[in-house]
């Protein structure tokens, strides 16, 4: 072998060595990232747990009331926060949209993973 196959060859290993390096980080970076929204995930099935839609009837009164439709923020382990709003309908009078959040700062970046939920309740019992 001369020097200049040597050379090549070694060459050709450092294109090789820094082309692994480079997927193995964006792989890395994949990870991360659905671990962070696995977590998100779980803190969203939490919260909702924690805080659950509920819609009650008020003793002496008539018409049902929702309750726990605003929450928050609450802070969770690892930076992660929830929180939960909500805004009546323009259209409808009985429907509620419910938004819950859970936020988090991925590399000095705000994320967040939000679910929307609609809530239709009615004051109206003719039908049953």
């Amino acid at each position: 072998m001369t020097l200049i196959e040597v050379l090549m060859a070694l060459a050709i290993l450092t294109v090789a060595a820094g082309v692994l390096m480079t997927a193995t980080s964006r792989c890395l970076a994949v990870v991360r990232t659905a671990k962070n929204y696995y977590e998100a995930r779980r803190i969203l099935e939490t919260g909702e747990l924690e805080y659950p839609l509920l819609v009650i009837q008020k003793k002496g009164e008539k018409d049902l009331t929702p309750l726990n439709l605003n929450i928050g923020p609450i802070n969770y382990p690892n930076g992660f926060s929830y929180q939960r709003t909500s805004e009546r309908s323009a259209d409808k009078e009985d429907l509620m949209i419910v938004n819950s959040r859970v936020t988090w700062s991925a590399k000095g970046k705000a994320a967040f993973e939000e679910v929307t939920t609609y809530l239709y309740y009615t004051n109206d019992v003719s039908g049953l």
